[in-house]
């Protein structure tokens, strides 16, 4: 884990690739300032060989196990992928490791000032260039946004294939945060009901750029001030091959 120093929190905007579901307000998204108090985070999302001694340690098994894990195969590491951020898990299952681990799950804003800095950074490096955003309208309330100008050496642009953690050094933040964009989305405990839907925030985006399907949320990765939410129908939806998570601990 990394020490996220304490500091003042401001975010004037936020970006969402679609309005079919509208985003709940959050504290710094008017322009609020925000007193962060001193927190850790992991280095890097957690991994296949994290989550195994987690199981291992508890036999931990959720109650519903739809798409639990699904990448494994006979509740076995694909060989090779120890290393490998794991995902196809519920905020239920990321949080019974946290718990394990003596951490918990970051919040939204959390995530995001870890990410940012209090400096409010778009990226976690420094842009050489101006990023371009290449819009493609796929209904009258969703387009998605394909991002171009990031050196291939600071994140996976959206190749379709996942990585250990670590592999983009050079993209880390000034915090030595890795894989904040680009890996794999990271589940936050930011949970909202609107009566209609309920979803979880997501933060980073992923190493998978869709290209079909009206479904399909924004891929690649995205700006650190980029909001996603994943619907809470069912633990089997939930579970998904680009969705993974980190933790946090309160610094004493």
């Amino acid at each position: 884990m990394v020490l996220i120093p304490s500091g003042i929190f401001q975010c004037d905007s936020y970006r969402t690739g679609d309005s079919f579901i509208s985003y709940p307000e959050n504290p710094t998204s008017n322009g609020d300032k925000v007193v962060m108090k001193k927190f850790y985070m992991d280095k890097y999302s957690v991994t296949n060989r994290q989550y195994r001694e987690f199981l291992e340690a508890t036999g931990y098994q959720p109650n519903d196990t739809a798409n639990f894990l699904k990448h494994w195969t006979n509740n076995q590491i694909p060989k090779g992928q120890e290393n490998y951020p794991v995902m196809y898990v519920t905020l239920e299952d990321a949080k019974a490791y946290a718990k394990w681990a003596g951490k918990r799950i970051p919040t939204e804003i959390e995530w995001q000032y870890a990410a940012q800095t209090e400096k409010g950074n778009e990226w976690p490096w420094i842009q050489e260039k101006p990023v371009e955003r290449e819009e493609e309208f796929i209904t009258n309330t969703l387009s998605v946004w394909k991002i171009k100008g990031i050196n291939p050496n600071r994140c996976n642009l959206g190749d379709g294939s996942l990585y250990p953690v670590g592999k983009y050094k050079d993209g880390a933040n000034p915090y030595g945060l890795n894989d904040l964009v680009g890996c794999v989305w990271q589940l936050t405990n930011d949970v909202y009901d609107n009566t209609t839907y309920r979803y979880i925030m997501l933060k980073g985006g992923s190493y998978f750029l869709p290209t079909s399907s009206f479904w399909y949320v924004q891929g690649g990765p995205r700006e650190l001030n980029f909001r996603q939410y994943l619907l809470r129908l069912s633990p089997s939806f939930e579970r998904k091959a680009t969705v993974g998570f980190r933790c946090v601990k309160d610094a004493l």
